[in-house]
């Protein structure tokens, strides 16, 4: 059937990633806030680093996974 982007395993593959990498965002914002928090900082430096941190993480995973995990498709 080939590697199409509706194939059901790719599909489901994709959604289970998804998930995870959502689910590990807002547990890096919630361990962040706290992290913050307890560092004795006001609210909006708190917000801030808590809402930028996560994302740059998320895109330096997904990164490394790109330069270095995927195959390389030699067509």
């Amino acid at each position: 059937m080939g590697n199409t982007p509706l194939n059901k395993q790719t599909l489901s593959r994709a959604t289970i990633v998804g998930v995870g990498l959502a689910a590990l965002g807002i547990v890096l914002f919630l361990v962040l806030w706290g992290v913050f928090g307890q560092m004795g900082l006001t609210s909006l430096p708190r917000l801030i680093g808590s809402l930028c941190i996560p994302p740059a993480v998320i895109a330096a995973l997904i990164g490394a996974y790109i330069l270095f995990v995927r195959p390389v498709n030699k067509s």
